[in-house]
């Protein structure tokens, strides 16, 4: 899947303030006394569904490697400017990114596409996807990011987006906290408020693989929730056809 219709790189015409170098995660107060920030997000383009050979798929450590650090890639005044591009990074299995090469370009200039692999390079850390028997692995992955910097607005709901009907499975028991192994004794740190993911049902109501959406990056309770889950029966799914189909089912559940 290529990223090319969702780049966005749109600059307004710059305001009285002068452009200078801004700090990613800075905040200053523009001409027009409204508050403005400098920040980069990004997007890892992965499938949201089972992947019956991992518990679960890398993921940002951002919590002990924000990335939200270094300059922005050029000077900023009171113009509003977002500027999306998209890298290729190749992951060992620590976590720790070693090479980095472009994908889509910003098509708008070498200061952000010479700069994103450096930056990321730098100070973006993954926890390790893992696999069904324990390991730890790394792989290639795009990374969409988005530089912005402008006026901080709220945000309010713009309402429901409708979801497209798909055959669900049903589990013949709940999937809850005593399900996943979740327990007064169960070890965990504390900030662990539950787990989620993505369950592959067949036509005869087993369970062919688990992947982890939030896992607790903890291996071995990462790997028993897998374990216990892939022995949880279901009442298969049906297409509206009436005929018994394998489908995905997303479960979670809160630690209490």
């Amino acid at each position: 899947m290529r990223w090319g219709a969702a780049l966005l790189a749109l600059t307004l015409p710059a305001a009285a303030q002068d452009a200078r170098t801004r700090m990613l995660g800075e905040e200053w107060i523009g001409a027009d006394g409204n508050r403005r920030i400098a920040k980069v997000g990004l997007v890892l383009d992965q499938p949201w569904e089972t992947d019956k050979e991992l518990v679960r798929r890398l993921e940002i450590n951002w919590r002990d490697f924000p990335y939200q650090k270094g300059p922005f890639p050029v000077p900023v005044g009171d113009e509003d400017i977002g500027v999306g591009l998209s890298v290729i990074l190749d992951i060992d299995d620590t976590g720790i990114p070693r090479d980095c090469s472009g994908d889509v370009p910003s098509r708008r200039g070498a200061a952000y596409d010479d700069g994103a692999c450096p930056h990321l390079l730098k100070y973006l850390r993954f926890y390790p996807a893992l696999a069904r028997d324990g390991t730890r692995k790394g792989g290639a992955l795009r990374v969409k990011l988005f530089y912005s910097a402008g006026r901080i607005r709220s945000h309010t709901s713009g309402g429901s987006i409708p979801v497209p009907w798909q055959p669900t499975p049903k589990p013949l028991k709940p999937i809850d906290a005593a399900a996943i192994g979740f327990s007064a004794k169960d070890g965990l740190p504390a900030n662990i408020g539950g787990v989620s993911g993505w369950l592959r049902v067949e036509t005869d109501g087993s369970v062919s693989g688990c992947t982890l959406a939030a896992p607790t990056q903890i291996d071995r309770f990462d790997l028993g929730v897998c374990e216990r889950l892939r022995a949880w029966r279901f009442q298969p799914a049906v297409d509206h056809a009436g005929k018994i189909v394998a489908a995905d089912y997303y479960f979670g559940a809160s630690r209490r």
